[in-house]
């Protein structure tokens, strides 16, 4: 079987037989008939051809009621595609295609996106669940704190979006921080949303750097020219390129009070997924016109007192007033209201202005406690502990220490509690003091022969000395 009916028209497409027991079973051509016969004729058609060909039925009582419910006529000239602007104004584009008239790139990401072809770092994932479990925080809490954090752009998936609190965080980031806000919405939940946001006190301002579409899932038409359309179940919200908050949560108040939800916090290289996703769900979505609410006008900004600048000083004056030989003689004086005098001491009718240094701050002395005042300040330096040792003898050189391991070690303990034995080196004769005294100015030493001629006969060697040769 194909995977579609596009596929099944490809000529070089093989089409394996696969049946409903095998897990890559997805397309059957007597479904889609089925489908044609419960669109055109009806429900009972529908359970008539289920029975005269012998297939299992694949849709329940809900999906039968919904997709009945759902089916409209398509008529792909009744309404033409529409782009909102960046000031909130609709404007329509032509149905028909005329190259210089209708070729126009509509649901574009004009505010900004991050375009990273890098590597994004190790995955890490970190879930929540609600209720909280283990002491973990709040789905909603950890939802807003990773509005807070970003940085460049927002971008959210969801179904279902009325919980004001969390989109009162998302008017605040892009208006106040300039983050970029990009939100898709399920195209039945438009009108839920858009009561929201009159409950929210938005004003013109906020539409700036926000950006509301909506879309709808995959869609099946029949040959009797009927079309239905899926539903966008995706739940996630994709933050500076390298963090996504996905899973089952919507952004609704039962969601954060009564359902059930958990939700996986990704980092790294798995964001990019995402990321792809969520352009092709931007590229594939229609603009929602928030300028038709009842919004308030922009507020003034708040007007921020700066202080005045200086006038730009000249690069060969700057350099003479760095300077310490013109430091020194400058005698410009102030006149009353702080202007330069005219004239100075020395004649000069342009003399350099004076700049004087803003005096420092005076240093506080510390507070002191009421009931220390007076009181004379105590020397705590005779109430060191200190172990004074004897003097070693004249004889010992140095002395091993051998440690004993078993002992803690403190910095406070003495020799003879940090060590369990001590070792001294000593000479191995007594030392003393030599007869001769030594010359003031030190000499070379005699030759050898001197030295030996010197000796007497009952001081040399008992053997002759053996010559070469001999």
């Amino acid at each position: 079987m194909a995977l579609s009916q596009i596929q099944c028209l490809d000529d070089e497409c093989i089409n394996l037989r696969i049946n409903e027991s095998k897990p890559e079973f997805l397309y059957s051509e007597e479904q889609r008939v089925a489908l044609e016969i419960l669109f055109h004729d009806g429900p009972e058609a529908y359970e008539k051809y289920l029975k005269a060909q012998n297939v299992r039925g694949f849709l329940s009582d809900y999906e039968l009621e919904h997709l009945t419910r759902t089916a409209v006529l398509y008529n792909p000239g009744g309404q033409g595609e529409s782009i909102v602007n960046g000031e909130g104004e609709e404007i329509k584009l032509p149905s028909e295609y005329w190259p210089e008239r209708s070729d126009h790139s509509f649901s574009d990401l004009d505010m900004g996106w991050p375009d990273i072809t890098s590597y994004r770092g190790v995955t890490r994932v970190t879930v929540h669940t609600q209720p909280p479990m283990d002491g973990q925080p709040h789905i909603k809490e950890v939802v807003r704190r990773t509005i807070n954090q970003a940085q460049k752009v927002i971008g959210i998936v969801m179904d279902l979006f009325t919980d004001v609190d969390i989109f009162r965080d998302l008017l605040d980031m892009s208006y106040k921080r300039r983050v970029a806000v990009y939100i898709i919405l399920e195209a039945t939940g438009v009108p839920h949303f858009l009561r929201m946001c009159e409950r929210a006190g938005m004003h013109r301002g906020h539409l700036k750097k926000l950006r509301v579409t909506s879309t709808r899932g995959s869609e099946f038409f029949t040959r009797s020219a009927k079309k239905v359309s899926g539903t966008i179940n995706h739940k996630f919200m994709f933050v500076d390129g390298d963090k996504t908050v996905s899973g089952s949560y919507s952004f609704t108040w039962s969601s954060s009070r009564l359902d059930r939800n958990v939700i996986t916090l990704l980092t790294g290289q798995a964001v990019e997924t995402f990321d792809r996703l969520f352009r092709d769900l931007y590229f594939n979505s229609r603009a929602v016109n928030l300028a038709n609410l009842n919004l308030a006008e922009e507020p003034e900004p708040e007007t921020i007192l700066q202080s005045a600048e200086q006038a730009a000083v000249a690069a060969a004056m700057a350099r003479k007033l760095y300077s310490a030989k013109y430091a020194l003689v400058s005698t410009a004086s102030l006149k009353s209201n702080g202007t330069c005098s005219s004239k100075n001491t020395s004649g000069n009718m342009n003399p350099l202005p004076r700049f004087f240094r803003q005096p420092r701050a005076l240093l506080e002395e510390p507070r002191i406690h009421p009931g220390l005042v007076g009181l004379e300040k105590a020397n705590m330096i005779g109430y060191l502990p200190t172990w004074p040792e004897p003097d070693p003898p004249s004889d010992v050189i140095g002395i091993i220490n051998i440690r004993d391991s078993s002992k803690p070690f403190h910095a406070h303990l003495m020799r003879s509690e940090l060590f369990e034995t001590s070792q001294a080196i000593r000479f191995k004769e007594p030392f003393h003091m030599p007869e001769e005294e030594l010359p003031e100015k030190a000499t070379p030493r005699p030759p050898l022969a001197d030295f030996l001629s010197s000796m007497k006969a009952d001081q040399l060697p008992g053997q002759p000395l053996k010559t070469k040769g001999c």
